[in-house]
């Protein structure tokens, strides 16, 4: 119960932003960012080993001379003057256990939002009508459905409209019963005001990627599903105009059973009065995280945060890869003299060693090597340049049903979960799914459920694809293991390259044989 509550809960966190206001730079707003410092120690306690990486911002606060982005352990705020970050930690507070007859209660009749435009108050909210939450319903009525309700500036009642029923979603194959809604997103315009709405996902709940805007002159309620979105949930929502038409910015994600946050379609352009979206991932442009979690238009600019890093996006020209400044959420440590070396989490001997020199690596993961065992030992992943060659004993598969397109099918390999970034594979922090009821995180290495801890050889390292059969992967991966006793880490913010991404993914070649195998 409490995995499908914090997966709801995620979705429901409120932003909190004020508007930003323009002014010309001088050195008295220099001195208004405040000093700031670069690095803090990385938080030493979680409840799973890799929590203490939980970078992913989810409030952005803005002043004239600042942009904060705020997560539940740490905050990074961006200086506009010098372009500098600053990095701090914050007291992680655990989600309160909700009284269970309250939640319940709330579901069927959760509370109205408010937003104010032009002087006018409105109040907004969305909610689940469904014969579980209620006892009435009418005979003729579908069984579940999801109801925006607005009450406009002078009214007492609001004015209903339903935006999806199950049976849309069962029809559409997104699922099989309606998740519970939220707001996600409120924001206004001269015009329109604008919701967007988000779902609990997971065991057959489902719902339809759904952006709701009121049309202040005309008086009506627009929804706009862009049918190529499915299912995805949106995380949060910016707006920019190019000759009135309105672009509407989404951040997405998917979740399910025991995965809060799972990658969807990454951050997404979408053009309601012509009906077109564009998904910027981290496959096809510099985004520097999986999942959008909060954004920000300002002028020329679109602030998207991940649980990765940030970007700031000249938006009007974002198909152009130097239109992207990004920057990422780094772990960092000092090493010791002969700081042995590991080839996997589990790995008994040393390959190599390091020496101080070496310092700073970069910490990619952190896990334990018994969980059974109170304070067992653990070991960090490091970035390792000169890399380490395997060979892995599984290899590619496509499989297709018979009655589908030979296109429609499913392709695994173990290097499924990392993104080509035209350089080589990588795994960004908000692209490794934790999987609270199925196994925890996984990586590439050999899989052990009878322990419940697998040698991984690579949880996030980068890695270069030498190889691939249906029978055996080989590859070159750029990570090691080193003991976590005596490490003092820290986190930073640092300048992030832009990845070339003109170089064809070297599975597509094996995907084009398997497709024609399987014909």
């Amino acid at each position: 119960m409490e995995i499908w509550r914090w997966g709801y809960l995620g979705l429901a966190m409120a932003i909190m932003a004020c508007s930003a206001g323009q002014t010309t730079a001088t050195d008295s707003d220099a001195a208004s960012c405040g000093p700031m410092a670069t690095q803090v120690p990385l938080h030493s306690t979680a409840e799973l080993p890799f929590e203490r990486f939980d970078f992913r911002p989810n409030e952005v606060e803005v002043t004239e001379t600042t942009l904060s982005f705020k997560g539940q352990r740490y905050g990074f705020t961006f200086c506009k003057r010098d372009r500098t970050w600053g990095v701090q930690s914050l007291e992680f507070t655990p989600a309160s256990e909700a009284d269970y007859l309250d939640y319940y209660d709330s579901l069927a009749n959760p509370d109205y939002k408010t937003v104010t435009s032009q002087t006018q108050t409105y109040q907004a909210r969305v909610r689940l009508d469904a014969p579980w939450l209620v006892e009435e319903q009418e005979s003729n009525a579908p069984s579940e459905r999801v109801i925006f309700e607005l009450i406009k500036p002078g009214e007492n009642q609001p004015v209903a409209q339903v935006l999806y029923t199950n049976t849309d979603i069962v029809d559409r194959e997104l699922g099989s019963t309606a998740g519970v809604p939220t707001i996600t997103r409120t924001l206004t315009t001269a015009d329109a005001l604008w919701w967007a709405i988000g779902f609990e996902q997971g065991e057959g709940a489902s719902g339809i990627t759904t952006v709701v805007q009121y049309q202040i002159q005309t008086d009506q309620i627009v929804l706009w599903q862009p049918s190529e979105l499915g299912n995805a949930q949106i995380t949060d929502l910016a707006l920019t105009t190019v000759d009135d038409e309105p672009i509407l910015w989404l951040g997405t994600q998917y979740s399910g059973e025991g995965n809060p946050y799972l990658p969807a379609k990454g951050l997404v352009a979408y053009r309601p009065t012509i009906d077109t979206i564009q998904a910027y991932t981290t496959e096809n442009s510099p985004l520097i995280g999986a999942i959008p979690t909060r954004l920000w238009a300002e002028d020329t600019i679109l602030w998207v945060a991940t649980g990765n890093g940030v970007c700031a996006v000249q938006w009007a020209t974002i198909a152009a890869s130097d239109s992207w400044d990004c920057w990422q959420f780094t772990a960092r440590a000092n090493v010791a003299d002969n700081q042995a070396l590991y080839a996997s989490l589990l790995a008994d001997l040393p390959f190599a060693q390091l020496d101080a020199a070496t310092s700073p690596v970069e910490l990619l993961w952190l896990a334990e090597t018994d969980i059974f065992t109170p304070d067992s030992p653990k070991r960090y992943e490091i970035g390792y340049d000169p890399g380490i060659v395997t060979q892995l004993n599984e290899g590619a598969d496509y499989y297709v049903e018979p009655k589908n397109n030979i296109d429609d099918g499913y392709f695994w390999w173990p290097g499924k979960d990392w993104s080509w970034n035209g350089q080589r594979f990588v795994r960004p922090w908000d692209q490794v799914a934790v999987n609270h009821v199925g196994g925890g995180p996984q990586g590439i290495g050999p899989s052990n459920y009878g322990t419940y801890v697998s040698d991984w050889q690579i949880m996030r390292g980068e890695f270069e694809l030498l190889n691939l059969t249906q029978k055996t992967t080989d590859i070159r991966y750029y990570s090691a293991w080193i003991d976590a006793a005596g490490i003092e880490p820290w986190v930073t913010v640092t300048k992030a390259a832009n990845p070339p991404l003109d170089q064809i993914n070297p599975t597509e070649a094996v995907l084009m044989e398997l497709k024609q195998v399987a014909r």
